[in-house]
């Protein structure tokens, strides 16, 4: 076969590279590349909205089989390298909120306008009905994983049918006449996303050398030769074409001249942009089909250097992060139950600080049972950091603390609700009978009303056994009553919920 070159220093040491001014690191979450969320197919042609993608990977010393089954709407269909654009711009945007704050949380919320400058694209309407597509795309779109998808803050392989984005919605702000409309929009991203993120389970990629591709499977391919050739320390590696076509959701061709016109064309374009130094395609000896044999570019190289040595520095500043009021709570009590002040913060930056309060608290007490009899358990900090590692569950039963607080807090907030709902109500039933008064007021003088009240007792006493057994004062009120009740419907206020929700306003001005 023939070979694909470009001149090149035979040494490829990528750790003693320079560095480049012009590398724009974003951090692309691992399993959404490993799985092959984003195919390479073309969306113009075709759009699938069911997908299996089987493999065999290696664990623990063993060949083990992993599932990922991807499903969508037939109107959305699933994500391709279009909507991997969108997703790395967003990353982009998300990465440099993680350097201001020092973490990631939901909402995500980004102007079009900035998204679609990242990605070079212009302002058009159309641009804009894209970016709403990809959001509800990217919501819709579930993964049922088969001990595909790896959760790095637990530690495990999910088994279980996932989303990436929880919801996605456009936020964006006009004028009342639908002038300087700015189009906003909010992603909630799913915990395990957002945990991994977190949590450094990323592969860094040149968003500046991503945005130089035009082809759909060298877009597809780009990100995953970061981890090959990290994994082969920068020496070449080899592929099997028709596997690699089954992650990428592309066509395979069974003659290798039509796999130069397709793929080949994919693999040169990585080229230019220095991710390749070369590659080639080569048969099987085992069995049919091809291999590709790819080289590894000075720019790739580089590329990886970089990351490299900015991992180990968020790593350095990763022990400067602030923790929260929650976090120091539960690393207090650990140290305190002779966990050491490392692992301490450790578990703290990687599990639910309020839910580690009341583990902590439980195991505790198991514990101090445990003491009172013959007490089995020999390492009470190993035992309470079992807890947590495994996530073990506090019975309902068991009262913690936190919990105790958290229902008096809620009990407390629920008596001030009920109280500020009464004033409302008392403030809602003066005000309009200050209304009913007033309009009494301006069409009665005191003679016309009591006329108008006998004409009322009158006219009543003809159909309603209430106003033929009442007499005096009792009567004229009832008949006051039924007077004002009138007036009201003919001023036509608004209902208490309206009027609330009025109220409720007022205030924030």
């Amino acid at each position: 076969m023939k070979r694909h070159t470009r001149k090149s220093s035979q040494a490829q040491a990528y750790a003693l590279l320079p560095l480049a001014g012009d590398v724009d690191l974003v951090r692309f979450e691992t399993n959404l590349l490993q799985i092959g969320f984003f195919s390479a197919h073309d969306p113009r042609t075709s759009r699938d909205s069911t997908r299996v993608l089987e493999q065999m990977v290696t664990r623990n010393g063993q060949r083990i089989r992993v599932t990922a089954k991807f499903s969508s709407s037939e109107e959305l269909g699933l994500p391709s390298t279009a909507d991997r654009d969108k997703f790395l711009a967003l990353m982009k945007i998300v990465s440099e909120e993680r350097a201001r704050v020092g973490f990631i949380q939901n909402p995500i919320r980004f102007s079009g306008y900035r998204l679609l400058k990242e990605l070079g694209l212009s302002d058009a309407g159309q641009n804009y009905e894209e970016l709403a597509k990809w959001g509800r795309r990217m919501a819709a779109t579930s993964i049922t994983s088969e001990k595909v998808i790896y959760l790095s803050a637990k530690k495990r392989w999910a088994e279980k049918t996932v989303h990436v984005f929880r919801s996605f919605e456009r936020v964006g702000e006009s004028n009342l006449d639908g002038t300087d409309r700015v189009e906003a929009y909010e992603a909630h991203l799913e915990d395990w996303v957002l945990e991994n993120l977190n949590h450094g389970y990323v592969v860094p990629e040149d968003f500046s050398a991503y945005k130089k591709l035009t082809r759909p499977t060298s877009k597809g391919i780009f990100g995953n030769l970061h981890l090959w050739f990290h994994a082969s320390q920068g020496q070449a590696v080899e592929k099997d074409y028709r596997d690699l076509c089954h992650y990428l959701n592309v066509k395979a061709y069974p003659h290798a001249s039509k796999i130069k016109e397709t793929m080949g064309l994919a693999l040169d374009e990585l080229m230019k942009v220095g991710y390749l130094e070369s590659w080639s395609l080569e048969p099987r000896t085992s069995r049919e089909g091809f291999k590709l044999r790819l080289i590894p570019g000075q720019e790739l190289l580089r590329v990886i250097s970089i990351s490299q040595r900015k991992q180990l520095a968020d790593k350095s500043a990763g022990t400067q992060i602030q923790l929260s009021a929650a976090q120091e709570a539960a690393m207090s009590q650990l140290v305190v139950a002779g966990v050491l002040p490392a692992k301490a913060k450790t578990l703290v930056q990687q599990y639910d600080a309020d839910l580690m309060l009341d583990q902590i608290e439980y195991a505790s007490a198991q514990i101090a049972a445990d003491q009172r009899g013959r007490g089995r358990i020999e390492n009470p900090a190993g035992f309470i950091i079992y807890s947590i590692e495994n996530a073990l569950p506090v019975p309902a039963s068991f009262q913690t603390v936190r919990k105790f607080k958290q229902d008096q807090a809620q009990r407390s907030k629920a008596m001030e609700e009920q109280h500020r709902e009464f004033v409302l109500q008392m403030k809602y039933s003066e005000w309009k009978n200050e209304l009913a008064n007033a309009e009494l007021n301006a069409r009665f003088n005191e003679r016309e009303l009591e006329e108008k009240l006998k004409e009322i007792v009158s006219i009543r006493r003809r159909m309603d056994p209430h106003f033929k057994r009442m007499s005096g004062d009792p009567l004229r009120n009832l008949a006051l009553q039924f007077l004002r009740k009138d007036i009201l419907e003919e001023l036509c206020l608004p209902s208490y919920e309206d009027w609330r929700s009025e109220q409720v306003q007022g205030q924030l001005f």
